[in-house]
């Protein structure tokens, strides 16, 4: 039987297979003797003019994880995307072959994600994807493929769309609920994506609660907590972004690193926007965590309150070794002591700077995790919103309310554009061992657990 030649430079192989509102078909380019993928839209497909779109946001991207376009045609009776043939299986059935996969394997695909989709949110003009689901992912080798982008949009085009759609079951439910419509709804298709790869399938319904307990017999603890945080009903319990998703899965995936190289200390940088605004407090609340989970840290006093000095006094025979103090169980560095003689047997520094300045603000922004302390008070928020312009331009910094409830956060955070931000749990005494509420806190928001 004779094949096909379209357009005077394709023979059709095969057909490929059939989605929604596409035909793909496996084609050979004559004169490069090369194959090529071709994607075929009907024009009596009622959402035609819909999946045009497509072509005209593919021709202008370029991505690794994104199928290259060749050419794109159109004739009486539809238009076709001529792409890059890529040879593995849909996320799907390699999940199927393969069974239940490795945690190593799970973290290296789902910052391929995280990479592709903030991609997408970075263009000049940004594109929400919408669809994630794992029959529209290529697993070619190592590398994984998007190769459908009928649901995608861009960010601008939003309020002229009626008729947003994605496939029940991975997309995110405010498609369906005529919620806020952003980059929330991407970061719960890459939570469900990752969930079916660790439990091997999807969700048949959408609930505004859901219980992840037991996926912790088939992933570690810290990936069962950033499942459950990309797939809050409500987007505002999301990950602000696709860049803080990805950070957390990046901590985890750091953690044989770090266990193997012990002589590198983390530097977790405590600051507030004031003085008196509990710095030191939570610096120590931080070692008692890790010394918790059998980690060695040590509080580093980094401003001149002089508050170590002080608590020495309060016990008798205490001895320095090496100048640092070991008061109630956890290792204290006076001010005075030069930081570069810390020794290198902690993994982890917990530097209290204080009152965040201008003197002090370069040193805290070279921690690898920061944290700053705001007030909302009537009183204090002049001095949050001074701390908040000298550090604008930084998207990496985490931002701790003392004194507020729930309600009173969530109406902070509206003003706050998207940063982290999160209540401190209240705990009169910091030596004291944390409950379950501060674990939960510093689990979530520096994922510590993977030490």
């Amino acid at each position: 039987m004779q094949q096909e030649i379209w357009f005077q430079k394709y023979r059709i192989v095969k057909l490929l297979g059939t989605g929604g509102t596409a035909k793909v078909y496996l084609a050979e380019h004559i004169l490069l003797n090369s194959y090529r993928a071709i994607k075929f839209i009907s024009k009596n497909h009622p959402l035609y003019n819909l999946q045009q779109k497509e072509a005209k946001i593919l021709k202008n991207l370029s991505h690794s994880s994104i199928p290259i376009i060749y050419d794109i045609e159109e004739n009486e009776k539809g238009s076709y995307i001529v792409e890059e043939y890529l040879e593995g299986d849909t996320l799907k059935d390699y999940v199927r072959i393969k069974g239940l996969l490795l945690e190593d394997n799970i973290i290296r695909f789902s910052l391929q994600l995280c990479d592709l989709i903030k991609y997408l949110h970075s263009l000049e003009r940004p594109i929400l994807y919408l669809d994630l689901k794992p029959e529209n992912i290529i697993v070619a080798g190592n590398t994984l493929k998007l190769i459908d982008f009928g649901s995608a949009i861009y960010l601008d085009e939003l309020c002229n769309q009626k008729g947003l759609c994605g496939t029940k079951g991975f997309a995110a439910p405010e498609l369906y609920h005529r919620g806020k419509i952003d980059e929330r709804c991407d970061v719960y298709g890459i939570g469900k994506l990752i969930y079916f790869m660790v439990a091997g399938n999807s969700f048949k319904r959408e609930l505004t609660y859901m219980d992840y307990s037991d996926l912790r017999k088939s992933c570690s603890k810290p990936m069962v907590r950033i499942i459950n945080k990309c797939l809050k009903y409500n987007p505002t319990q999301r990950y602000a972004s696709v860049t803080h998703l990805s950070k957390q899965l990046s901590v985890i995936n750091k953690k044989k690193k770090f266990q193997n190289e012990t002589s590198q200390s983390i530097r977790f940088a405590v600051a507030g926007a004031q003085t008196r605004i509990g710095t030191t407090h939570l610096s120590i609340r931080l070692c008692r965590y890790f010394i918790h989970q059998n980690i060695k840290s040590l509080y580093q006093e980094n401003n001149t309150s002089r508050c170590v000095e002080t608590i020495k006094k309060r016990y008798q025979g205490l001895r320095g070794d090496n100048g640092i103090y070991i008061i109630n169980g956890i290792p204290m560095l006076p001010n005075e002591r030069s930081t570069n003689e810390i020794p290198l047997n902690y993994p982890v520094i917990i530097k209290d700077f204080g009152c965040l300045t201008q003197s002090n603000i370069r040193e805290f922004l070279e921690a690898e995790v920061k944290i700053l302390i705001l007030g909302a008070k009537d009183w204090e928020l002049h001095h949050s919103e001074q701390v908040l312009q000298m550090v604008a331009e930084y998207k990496d910094i985490v931002y701790l309310f003392n004194y507020v409830d729930g309600k009173q956060l969530h109406q902070l955070m509206s003003s706050m554009d998207r940063r982290i931000c999160y209540r401190i749990p209240y705990e009169p005494d910091p030596f004291k061992q944390p409950d379950i509420n501060c674990q939960e806190l510093f689990q979530e928001i520096l994922g510590l657990t993977v030490f």
